[in-house]
């Protein structure tokens, strides 16, 4: 029996118009849809491409992943489900593993990728809009305004975000939404709180577009995306 083969699959920030026609071939083409849920069932991912996709014939395989800071907790999370996947691998199934924006930015998958690779089976990747670009297109910006303009990408939680801020170019900061009150603080010491925008859930049902942070929720969500123009 040949074995399977894990496909990494971005399915964009939301919109499942913005599902590539690869990542639609590949999911229907898997007998095995992988699909992170939350600790409360969801499965955002999952929710996307089920507007696009027929799932009938399909196994859902759900995957959890602790929310967690502690190194051994993760490892246990990711470990538990890589077992599930080389599962399937070795019983000869191709896995398509579900990832919101792009398969190569903040994804879980690169986890999962180096656990069945170890394992001795094979992982593609299929890319997907990455959020930011999704974004900016929100937005109406040009995150490269000029050909030399730089661009730099940093999570909010990043320890120095400040000494980033002063970085020439555009600034994309990614899961802004539960530290917005602290990144406030930081822009406005840079001097840079009027020249950031950003979109909460963007391409989904609830997608909030602040073009000025005081119109900001001050609670916003985990997918909660700011682009700051120099």
């Amino acid at each position: 029996m040949s074995q399977g083969v894990l496909y990494g699959v971005g399915v964009g920030p939301g919109d499942p118009e913005l599902l590539t026609l690869k990542a639609l071939r590949i999911i229907e083409s898997c007998p095995v849809i992988a699909s992170p849920q939350t600790a409360s069932g969801g499965t955002l991912a999952l929710d996307i491409v089920r507007g696009q996709v027929d799932l009938s014939d399909k196994e859902i395989l759900p995957l959890h992943f602790a929310m967690s800071r502690d190194p051994a907790v993760l490892q246990n999370s990711h470990a538990a489900a890589a077992a599930l996947l080389i599962e399937r691998l070795r019983a000869g199934q191709d896995v398509a593993m579900l990832n919101l924006g792009d398969v190569s930015i903040y994804a879980t998958f690169h986890y999962m990728k180096g656990a069945v690779e170890a394992a001795g089976y094979s992982a593609v990747m299929i890319p997907g809009v990455p959020s930011f670009c999704a974004v900016a297109a929100v937005l109406g910006e040009n995150l490269t305004p000029q050909m030399n303009t730089p661009l730099h990408i940093v999570p909010a939680a990043f320890e120095d975000l400040e000494a980033t801020l002063n970085f020439p170019g555009t600034k994309v900061i990614m899961k802004a939404g539960r530290p917005l009150a602290q990144v406030k603080k930081t822009l406005r010491r840079a001097g840079l709180y009027h020249k950031a925008k950003l979109v909460q859930n963007c391409g989904l049902a609830d997608q909030q577009v602040a073009h000025t942070l005081d119109e900001a929720e001050e609670n916003g969500g985990y997918f909660t995306t700011m682009v700051v123009k120099s």
